[in-house]
């Protein structure tokens, strides 16, 4: 956080550090059509990769519907945890472990129907432009739960693009239905001074 002291006031007023440099605030504060033109290429390189990966495993959806999919998945990690150079972490207290053993043995039958829908709605929205910063964090939790299963591939730089559009979520929409919805549903980025009604102005006597 840095700090600008108000004219006519003692007190000092915190700023985000993401807007306190002109780079950081082009892109991930302003709603400009540079930041607009930047976070529509990532959005929809993006979306169309979750979009891709959906129509992937709808095309064989039996395996999904069943959760066939996702319960041979989390065996061969749980069976990636041996040895002394894992390619899977039990994590701290082996809470990985527990959560890989619980998809194994119950989680698949509820996961696996979901994720091919989880996926393309991801997609769409990233596209859309609609709810971008939810689509992302969404999107990055899937991501992560992939890597901690010991599956790299596209996922890094997927969880990379998905940071990034989470810390530009303000913006990342502008070019977007987010344009329009965000200011309709009201977000929490609107300042105080903005939101503050005009003072009265007492007639002249």
């Amino acid at each position: 956080m840095t700090h600008t002291t108000v004219a006519g006031d003692d007190r000092e007023v915190a700023q985000p550090l993401v807007e306190s440099w002109t780079w950081t605030r082009v892109l991930f504060a302003e709603r400009t059509s540079t930041s607009g033109v930047i976070w529509l290429i990532v959005r929809v390189l993006l979306g169309w990769q979750w979009i891709d990966a959906s129509i992937g495993k709808f095309s064989s959806y039996g395996a999904w519907s069943s959760g066939a999919a996702v319960q041979g998945f989390a065996k061969g990690a749980l069976g990636n945890m041996t040895g002394e150079h894992p390619a899977v972490i039990a994590g701290t207290f082996g809470w990985n472990r527990a959560w890989l053993t619980w998809v194994a043995d119950t989680g698949y039958k509820f996961i696996g129907p979901v994720i091919p829908f989880l996926e393309m709605t991801v997609g769409v929205l990233l596209i859309l432009g609609l709810f971008t910063g939810i689509a992302a964090a969404v999107g990055l939790l899937m991501n992560l739960s992939f890597l901690f299963a010991g599956s790299a591939g596209v996922n890094p730089a997927f969880a990379v693009s998905a940071v990034a559009l989470i810390v530009a979520w303000r913006v990342a929409g502008n070019l977007g239905l987010d344009h329009w919805v965000l200011p309709l549903v009201g977000v929490p980025w609107s300042r105080k001074e903005d939101r503050a009604e005009p003072a009265a102005v007492e007639p002249a006597r």
